[in-house]
């Protein structure tokens, strides 16, 4: 992602955008920000989700489970495709599709 605020970006970030303590210098800063995330489970597949779509341009994730079939109703960012791919993995996949 650019770290300039762009026609597109602006419409996607619009009403982030217009909050007196963010407005487009902040946005920018977001855009530029990196976040690690330890865990990509229950806790972590929210906090990614988020992240990603207020517009944090780094998201490190770090997790070395596995998508079960038991984690398909809770940790919102895996479905029924992702069991037995790594959780980092699937979870990259859905951040691209948040944010191309």
């Amino acid at each position: 992602m650019k770290n300039i605020l762009n026609k597109k970006l602006i419409q996607r970030y619009s009403r982030q955008i217009i909050l007196k303590d963010v407005g487009p210098i902040g946005q920018k800063k977001i855009i530029k920000s990196k976040v690690l995330v330890v865990g990509a489970g229950g806790l972590g597949c929210p906090v990614i989700d988020y992240l990603s779509r207020a517009g944090v341009g780094n998201i490190g994730i770090v997790d070395n489970d596995k998508v079960s079939i038991s984690n398909i109703h809770r940790q919102s960012l895996y479905d029924s495709k992702d069991i037995g791919k790594f959780k980092v993995n699937a979870a990259k996949q859905k951040v691209k599709l948040i944010n191309p």
